[in-house]
């Protein structure tokens, strides 16, 4: 485990109410926004059809090309298998890899991203390059201002494969065409516990929507937080795909406050009260817990909070919670490898402790 000291540090993305964001929304519904781009190579074979020394041979030609771009000067670079599963697993809890890129042994994965990790891109994942820029709040817009900057000055040195008819070329389909995919991540326990939720995520599908999980693609939703992204790149452009996405977010933000409206009347105010507060008396004195527990009674204060309700928690130190209790970074805090449950005394002191600060 060589990455101790960025398991310490806070996610400079999580952000209560982010400063010239597109359109701050209160009550941290919508708690971070994503823009990332899938680029490949000219003439050369996708990852997944090229060998150890070509993929090498790639993240050579992309660390070569980071240097010349201003926003990334100082970044880490990483080869993942000079990390171990522990190092993987949390630049995959940090939302830097995906989890296919963390599970990634063979070939020649990896990463690149800026000290105050808003900017990573991993090589050699499905693509040869995966670009993303993550921001605070509802802030697709900006993001995108960044990528796209990183795009041009990276695609002057690499030439990245395009065709003049289907656009940037991919080794997934769904994502020829501008090879964009723009999320948001959104807590939405009101529509959770309204039992409103499956209906959005019909509605999402009519309008080219998706709602995943916490970690993307593949995974499960954690403490009712979920990614919504575009489902469809080919035949729109980078601005109407941010502008479509912004326009259903903020739907969905209006359906969650109504949501969370309703958990107010005095036929479900007493019982959500009595959950909110028992999820914080679980937190404060629990000696051991499981991530998903944790992370769903933490979701619950979050939801607590915005509700008026007082408890002595702040929603910036709620949020950075979510992500510093997960597996790996408790044995990056620690520096050693812990057995389950090691990880769950050891989380249950971390959240106490926090609280009590």
């Amino acid at each position: 485990m060589i990455l101790g000291a960025l398991a310490k540090q806070e996610i400079n993305w999580l952000k209560s109410n982010p400063p010239a964001a597109d359109n701050v929304q209160e009550d941290g519904i919508v708690m971070s926004s994503r823009v990332r781009l899938a680029r490949n190579l000219s003439n050369q074979p996708f990852p997944l059809r090229a060998d150890r020394i070509l993929q090498l041979s790639t993240m050579d030609k992309v660390v070569s090309a980071v240097q010349s771009i201003n926003l990334l000067s100082n970044a880490y670079v990483h080869k993942l298998n000079d990390l171990d599963k522990i190092d993987r697993l949390l630049l995959m809890e940090r939302h830097l890899i995906s989890h296919e890129h963390a599970s990634n042994i063979n070939g020649g994965p990896g990463l690149v991203f800026t000290r105050d990790e808003t900017i990573s891109i991993m090589v050699n994942e499905e693509d040869h390059l995966r670009m993303q820029v993550i921001t605070p709040g509802l802030s697709p817009k900006i993001a995108w201002k960044t990528l796209n900057e990183i795009d041009d000055g990276l695609n002057e040195k690499l030439k990245f494969a395009f065709h003049p008819r289907w656009g940037y070329l991919t080794a997934c389909p769904t994502n020829i065409g501008t090879g964009m995919r723009v999320s948001c991540l959104m807590h939405l326990p009101g529509l959770v516990i309204t039992n409103e939720i499956e209906r959005l995520f019909n509605g999402l599908t009519r309008v080219g929507l998706t709602a995943r999980g916490f970690y993307g693609e593949g995974t499960k939703p954690l403490g009712d937080i979920f990614q919504i992204s575009n489902a469809v790149t080919l035949g729109k452009n980078e601005e109407s795909i941010i502008d479509d996405l912004g326009k259903v977010v903020n739907s969905i933000i209006r359906y969650e406050k109504g949501a969370r409206q309703k958990l107010l009347k005095d036929s479900l105010k007493e019982k959500v009260e009595d959950n909110i507060y028992r999820s914080y008396g679980i937190l404060s004195f629990a000696k051991s817990i499981e991530t998903e527990e944790a992370i769903q009674h933490i979701s619950k204060l979050k939801l607590g909070l915005s509700l008026k309700m007082k408890l002595a928690v702040k929603l910036d130190s709620i949020d950075q919670l979510i992500f510093t209790i997960q597996p790996a970074h408790l044995q990056e805090i620690v520096g050693r490898e812990l057995t389950a449950e090691q990880r769950d005394a050891t989380r249950a002191e971390l959240i106490r402790k926090s609280l009590i600060n």
